[in-house]
Formats: structure tokens, C-alpha cells, sequence
């Protein structure tokens, strides 16, 4: 046979050589040694992916308001993100009912008049837990300037925004192996970006486009003035903004 697909052809299919018994004695105990080998694979790679595919902190619910904080006239964003714990999974663990440095970040996006996503505004920052308890709902909160909602006029809600969890340094997936959206993931990210497709172009427009937005978006640790509504229970930060001895 010629054509492009010769050089594909296995040294071992070429029996014009070898009796036919004993070409099907070589081929029969070929696929003998292969076929237990890809059957072991496949069932050692398949719980390691269940296992990556589960997170001990998941997003539980994404809320947003706008508050007027301690009086200032005008009114700041508010992105509430309300994280669940279960049991701790580290064998070494202090204590298997708390989970131990959960970064969560945040990604905010709001279109303009502009049809092009360069064009958008992107804003992005990071919060990590100090720990949450299991079973326990916890809620960060973001914050954008009121001055920058009015100059830019953001609506209360972005138009895309999506969560993103880090625990003890290991980055919580959103999408399964098969890029399906991991079921308790479904509140990290806004609906119409729940596909792995969009959600790729849009976290690759975000990457570029929050360097131009450095500390607008901030965590609630960074703000002075009082809340109302009455926030939510939060938990305890490690504080990054501040050098450490």
C-alpha cells in the first residue's frame, strides 16, 4: 500500500514472511502484554483525576451590592463571595475541621460602549483566609471606589466575573478533566462564561487587561470606613500589604 498513511503502518502487520500460525501466535501474545498495561494506566490515572477535581473550599454563593461607605457621597461596589469548607484533607493537618490559607481571587468585568474586549474595563484583587472552618460559610468581600463607579459608570454587578481559590498554594480547579464546570464551582463563575471556551478568552482578556487597574478593586481589610448594609460574618486575613518579621 502506498500513499501518506505508509509510514504508519506497524512492523508487525508485514506477516508475508511469517507463517500464519505463528504470525497469529506473535499477535496474540503482542496484544496479551499491551492490553493489561493500557488497562493499568487508565486505572491509575483515573482517581488522580477525581481527586484533582475536588476542592476542600468552594464558592457557595456571589452576591453584589452598592454601599455607601461611612457617608461618602458616592456609593462603592461590593462583591460579597461566601466560601464553604469541609474536612481538611492534608494528613498533616492541625486540625481536620479548619482549612488553612485559602487565597481567593477575584476578577471583575465591565463592558463599555467599545465592542472590543481591549477596550473594557478589568479589575482584580486577592484576599487570603487565615482559616475557615468546616461547614462554617464565610463571607470576603471586594470593594470598588464610589468615584470610580461614577467617573467610569459601572453598574452594580460586572458583566463577567469569576472566582478563583488557592489552598495551602494549590489552585482549585473550575473545570473538570473534560472541561465541564466542576458542579460546586458553578457560583465562581458568571453564567455566561461557564464554558471552558469562553472561559479561557475571557480570563486571557483579564490577564492583560487588570495591568492596567493596580489597587482599585480591593479587599475589605484595606477599608477604613464603616459598612452598611451590616457585613456579613468574615473570617480572618493574613495580611499581605503589611512586611512581616
Amino acid at each position: 500500500m502506498g500513499g501518506v498513511f505508509a509510514f504508519a503502518t506497524p512492523f508487525w502487520a508485514d506477516n508475508s514472511t511469517i507463517p500464519m500460525p505463528l504470525f497469529r501466535a506473535v499477535f496474540a501474545l503482542f496484544w496479551a502484554m499491551v492490553i493489561p498495561v493500557s488497562v493499568s494506566f487508565a486505572q491509575n490515572a483515573a482517581p488522580a483525576a477525581a481527586k484533582n477535581d475536588k476542592s476542600p473550599v468552594f464558592v457557595r454563593d456571589v452576591k453584589f451590592a452598592q454601599t455607601a461607605l461611612g457617608g461618602q457621597v458616592n456609593k462603592w461596589n461590593r462583591m460579597q463571595v461566601e466560601l464553604m469548607a469541609g474536612d481538611n484533607p492534608d494528613p498533616k493537618a492541625l486540625n481536620k475541621k479548619w482549612v488553612d490559607k485559602v487565597k481567593v481571587t477575584v476578577t471583575q468585568v465591565y463592558k463599555t460602549a467599545s465592542k472590543k474586549p481591549e477596550d473594557w474595563n478589568y479589575y482584580r484583587a486577592s484576599a487570603t483566609v487565615l482559616t475557615i472552618e468546616a461547614n462554617q460559610p464565610r463571607s470576603v468581600l471586594f470593594y470598588l471606589p464610589g468615584d470610580i463607579v461614577k467617573r467610569d459608570v459601572l453598574h452594580k454587578e460586572p458583566d463577567y466575573y469569576y472566582v478563583q481559590l488557592e489552598v495551602a498554594g494549590n489552585e482549585a480547579p473550575i473545570f473538570d478533566a473534560k472541561g465541564a464546570l466542576i458542579p460546586t464551582q458553578v457560583r465562581a463563575v458568571h453564567k455566561d462564561i461557564a464554558t471552558k471556551a469562553a472561559f479561557d478568552a475571557a480570563k486571557d482578556a483579564s490577564d492583560r487587561g487588570v495591568v492596567n487597574t493596580p489597587g482599585i478593586l480591593r479587599p475589605q481589610y484595606l477599608i477604613t470606613y464603616f459598612d452598611s448594609p451590616v457585613v456579613p460574618s468574615s473570617p480572618e486575613f493574613i495580611r499581605e500589604d503589611v512586611p512581616t518579621r
